[in-house]
């Protein structure tokens, strides 16, 4: 699959199919150099090609289907940088958990090879989509071009028949006109038949027992409550956070850390994101994440065992200046807090809670 795409100077460590990226289908190559991909329906477009040096992250997740899944970040031209996702999607009887994780590894392990100071790199994912759609457009106008040098000089349009097909037409037999109006009738009884026996069924009351009432039953969805309620649940559960409001013509009032404690719930992990504009990204701990977004202010728990790792990744998704904060608390105590301002900037955070 790879020989065709690789340089005198690369080899390939490794490479598969059925990868889904942007709902396409894709094939992708793991080379010393670079990762490859290229898309499984248009193999005739040049391939994508993505530098070590334009990957900023590297986090193993699961899609929204449930199928493991990459998730890198990647500088882009356009500034900032852009999430992409390598979904393995999965096969019947089969579990891609394990290749999901060795490729997630060995990405990791080309991007710390390179060496230090090295400048970022950065991918131009308007101009891949420009091409894609030139080479598309170009590949169709040549299809058509050979389809018609090969249509035969005497042939004329397709809507056209001959005298001869017209006349053969007109003279088909009486007997075989007669057989088929005879089975469009005995179709047609047999449809007024079934619709006079089914639709009865239909519209008849089925009882006359009044029916029960069914007590609604609570389900484990993602609920939004208040900062100042404890609720413990299986999935991060996004909070508004609560912002002291200053009176006018007054002195602020000094809120210590303590105080900004009382918020947060004593038992668990947990992390509270602040930014005044939307946001994107995912939140987990042992390799467990889920997908976060929303704008303004969100406190999200975080099911993790005391030797687990917690990964942070969020993104800002327009390009303003505005402060994006993310603190992570452990029983009641914030143990880690960032601040990033870069314009559709992405802050990355990793805490080991055995060193905690």
């Amino acid at each position: 699959m790879g020989s065709p795409y690789l340089n005198s100077d690369e080899s390939m460590i490794l490479s598969t199919h059925n990868i889904l990226i942007d709902a396409a289908v894709s094939e992708v190559i793991l080379t010393n150099r670079r990762l490859l991909i290229v898309d499984s329906g248009n193999v005739r477009f040049k391939h994508k090609e993505m530098p070590f040096a334009a990957i900023e992250t590297v986090t193993t997740m699961e899609s929204g289907s449930g199928d493991p899944a990459i998730s890198l970040s990647v500088f882009a031209r356009s500034g900032g940088t852009t999430p992409m996702q390598l979904v393995f999607s999965q096969q019947p009887r089969s579990q891609r958990i394990l290749e999901r994780d060795e490729w997630a590894q060995k990405i990791k392990e080309q991007v710390d090879l390179l060496p230090e100071g090295t400048a970022p790199e950065y991918v131009d994912f308007a101009a891949d989509e420009a091409e894609d759609l030139k080479k598309l457009i170009e590949s169709e106008g040549a299809l058509a071009k050979a389809e018609d040098k090969n249509l035969p000089a005497s042939s004329g349009p397709r809507s056209k028949t001959s005298q001869s097909s017209r006349n053969s037409n007109a003279s088909a037999s009486p007997g075989k006109k007669v057989l088929i109006a005879t089975t469009a009738i005995i179709v047609i009884i047999l449809l007024v038949a079934c619709a006079a026996f089914i639709y009865p069924a239909f519209i008849s009351p089925k009882t006359s027992v009044p029916l029960t009432p069914v007590t609604p039953v609570p389900t484990t969805v993602a609920t939004t409550v208040p900062v100042t309620t404890a609720v413990i649940t299986a999935e991060p559960t996004p909070v508004p956070v609560v912002t002291p409001v200053q009176t006018p013509g007054l002195q602020p009032t000094v809120v210590t850390t303590s105080q900004l404690q009382t918020d947060i719930p004593p038992n668990g992990v947990w992390v509270r994101i602040g930014y005044d504009g939307a946001y994107i990204g995912s939140v987990g701990a042992g390799g467990r994440l889920r997908e976060v977004k929303g704008t303004g202010g969100y406190l999200y728990q975080i099911p993790a065992a005391s030797t687990d790792i917690v990964e942070i990744s969020i993104q800002k998704l327009d390009t303003t200046g505005l402060p994006l904060t993310v603190e992570l608390f452990s029983n009641g105590k914030m143990i880690k807090d960032k601040t990033i301002r870069t314009p559709k900037g992405t802050l990355i955070m990793t805490v080991d809670l055995k060193t905690v």
